[in-house]
């Protein structure tokens, strides 16, 4: 008697699970009210990266095409000095589907956007871009699956009265870009 009434509970959970995310394609809902967003087809978006998160996938691109496997996979150590009240980008040319993993730890806390630009930018509306995470930290670390092939980085806003240096360590199949001020 005890075990169905386990699975009957079982049951009913997995059934009003399925109902709400089956219900929360209405248009009128937005994440706050329901915790997580679905694609046009229903489907649940990736959620995006956090600091400390080990890997994400960004919109559900996890699948990696042989004509993009990582061939010339490298690493890389930069040291960049973000100006007092100054902000800049660092970037890489990353192909679609090619994987990102990333470490950057700085001498104090400073606003940062950890963002792509599409290459094709006829495919996309005028300026667009997509952060994959945001906040204001000292440190970073993480794994990303590129969406797209474009332009791929930070953007650090140092708002203190001292230059705050950062250390990033890369990993991946990418050309760098440098420093865009």
């Amino acid at each position: 008697m005890k075990i169905s009434k386990i699975i009957f509970a079982l049951a009913i959970g997995s059934i009003i699970t399925v109902t709400s995310c089956k219900d929360a394609n209405k248009k009128t809902e937005n994440t706050e009210e329901h915790g997580h967003e679905h694609d046009a087809d229903g489907n649940h978006k990736e959620d995006k990266v956090a600091v400390g998160q080990e890997e994400f996938n960004v919109n559900g691109t996890s699948k990696n095409n042989e004509e993009n496997s990582v061939t010339n996979e490298q690493s890389n150590e930069a040291t960049i000095v973000v100006k007092a009240n100054k902000a800049l980008e660092y970037k890489f040319k990353v192909g679609q589907y090619e994987k990102l993993e990333y470490e950057w730890n700085a001498d104090a806390p400073l606003r940062y956007d950890f963002h792509g630009d599409p290459e094709d930018k006829d495919s996309y509306p005028k300026g667009y871009f997509e952060s994959y995470a945001n906040g204001t930290t000292d440190a970073a670390k993480g794994k990303v699956t590129i969406p797209y092939k474009g332009s791929h980085g930070w953007y650090w806003k140092n708002t203190s009265s001292k230059d705050i240096t950062i250390t990033l360590t890369t990993k991946g199949n990418y050309n760098i870009i440098g420093v865009i001020q």
